[in-house]
C-alpha cells in the first residue's frame, strides 16, 4: 500500500527548500496516503445516494468549482530552453509489457516511494505552462505504467491528448493560442487536483471518486474504468474549466477544432492501454471517439449515449448555463445525469462481458 507519513513528506519538502522542520511539526499526528488496496468497498446506491449527491452539488457555487485548479497564469508558448513537443510516431513496442517486476512496485500497485513522487507531481503552482503541465502528466503516467497500476489508465491516455493539443497550439492550428494554453493548464489542473485528493482519500468530485473506486476493484474491467475516467473529465471537469478561463462564443471554433484532433491519436492510446495494462479497449474507444461501432455488439443505448462529440457539445452548452445566474442548476443536473447514465451503460456492458 502507499502509506506515506505526512511528517516525512513535509520533511522532504523542507529539505528541498533548505528549511529545517520545527519541533511543533514533529509532534503532529501523522496522516497517510491511502492506496487502492486500502480502499474499502464503496457501495454506490443508485437512488438515495445519487439524489443526495445531486443536492450537495447543486448547493455549490460556481466559484467553488472553478477553484479546483485555480485561475492559473499561463506563460508564453515555448519559453527559453523549452523544445516543442515531439510529434507522435507509430509504436514499435511489443504486444505487452511485463509489469510488476521493479522495486517501485508492490504487486500491481506502485510503491510508497512512487506514490510519494506522484503526490508531489500533483502540487501545481500558479506559474504552470503547457510544458510543465505535460511533463507532470507524462511522469505520473510513467510511475503507474511500470507497475501496471490501474490508477494510471487515465494518464496513459491523457498524455497523448495533451501532447496533441500542445502541438496544435505550436502550429497555429487554432486562432486563439492564449486561450488554448489556458485550457490545457486549467483542464489538466482539475485532473491533478482530484488525483491528489484520491491519494490521501480526500475530497474528490463524485465523478473522479467513481473512477478510482472502479479502478481499485478486481471485478471491474479496466476498459470500463478508463472510459469512466474520460467521461468524468469531459462531462464534469470540462464545462467548469471553460468557465474558469473565460471562454466565449468566439472560442467555439477553436474548441471543436481541438476536439477533432483526438480522432487522429485514438489508436496511439489504444495501443498504450494494451501495452501497459493488457486492456483491449479498441472496439469501444473506436466507437466512442470515431463513431465506428461494431454492428449489434454494444446495443443502441451505447451507440447513442456514448458519443465523444455529443458529450463535448453538451459540455460546451453547459458552460453557457453555468455562466447564467439562473442556469447553474440546469448544468449541474445535466452533468450529473449524463455521467451516471453513461456509467450505468458501461456497468451493463461490463457485467455482460462485452468489454475487456
Amino acid at each position: 500500500m502507499y502509506k506515506i507519513n505526512f511528517t516525512a513528506l513535509f520533511t522532504i519538502f523542507c529539505f528541498t527548500s533548505i528549511i529545517a522542520c520545527n519541533n511543533e511539526n514533529q509532534e503532529q499526528n501523522p496522516q497517510s496516503i491511502i492506496t487502492q488496496s486500502e480502499m474499502t468497498e464503496r457501495e454506490i446506491n443508485n437512488n438515495d445516494e445519487m439524489k443526495s449527491d445531486l443536492d450537495s452539488v447543486e448547493d455549490r457555487s460556481l466559484e467553488s468549482e472553478t477553484e479546483a485548479s485555480g485561475r492559473l497564469n499561463v506563460d508564453e508558448i515555448q519559453p527559453d530552453g523549452i523544445e516543442p513537443i515531439d510529434v507522435e510516431t507509430e509504436s514499435s513496442k511489443p504486444e505487452r509489457i511485463e509489469a510488476n517486476t521493479g522495486l517501485d512496485c508492490e504487486g500491481s500497485l506502485i510503491s510508497q516511494e512512487s506514490a510519494q513522487k506522484v503526490y508531489q507531481l500533483t502540487e501545481v503552482s500558479d506559474r504552470e505552462t503547457i510544458y510543465t503541465t505535460f511533463d507532470r502528466i507524462d511522469q505520473i503516467a510513467a510511475e503507474f505504467e511500470k507497475c501496471g497500476d490501474p490508477w494510471g489508465l487515465f494518464p496513459t491516455t491523457y498524455r497523448h491528448i495533451t501532447r496533441r493539443i500542445i502541438q496544435a497550439i505550436e502550429r497555429n492550428e487554432i486562432d486563439d493560442r492564449d486561450w488554448g494554453q489556458r485550457i490545457v493548464v486549467d483542464f489538466a489542473g482539475r485532473y491533478l487536483a482530484n488525483l491528489r485528493e484520491a491519494l490521501i482519500d480526500g475530497d474528490t468530485s463524485y465523478a473522479w471518486a467513481q473512477y478510482y473506486y472502479l479502478a481499485s476493484r478486481d471485478d471491474v474491467s479496466r476498459t470500463r474504468a478508463v472510459v469512466v475516467a474520460m467521461v468524468a473529465h469531459l462531462t464534469y471537469d470540462l464545462p467548469y474549466s471553460l468557465v474558469a478561463i473565460d471562454s466565449t462564443e468566439d472560442h467555439k471554433d477553436d474548441y471543436f477544432v481541438l476536439g477533432e484532433l483526438m480522432i487522429e491519436i485514438t489508436q496511439n492510446f489504444i495501443d498504450d492501454l494494451l501495452y501497459y495494462y493488457g486492456t483491449d479497449a479498441e472496439d469501444i474507444l473506436n466507437g466512442f471517439f470515431l463513431g465506428n461501432w461494431i454492428d449489434g455488439a454494444f446495443g443502441s443505448d451505447t451507440t447513442v449515449t456514448l458519443s465523444y462529440q455529443t458529450i463535448r457539445t453538451k459540455s460546451w452548452n453547459n458552460r453557457w448555463y453555468l455562466e447564467k445566474a439562473w442556469g447553474g442548476w440546469i448544468a449541474r443536473s445535466e452533468i450529473y445525469t449524463a455521467f451516471w447514465t453513461i456509467d450505468g451503460i458501461l456497468a451493463t456492458l461490463d457485467r455482460a462481458g462485452t468489454i475487456d
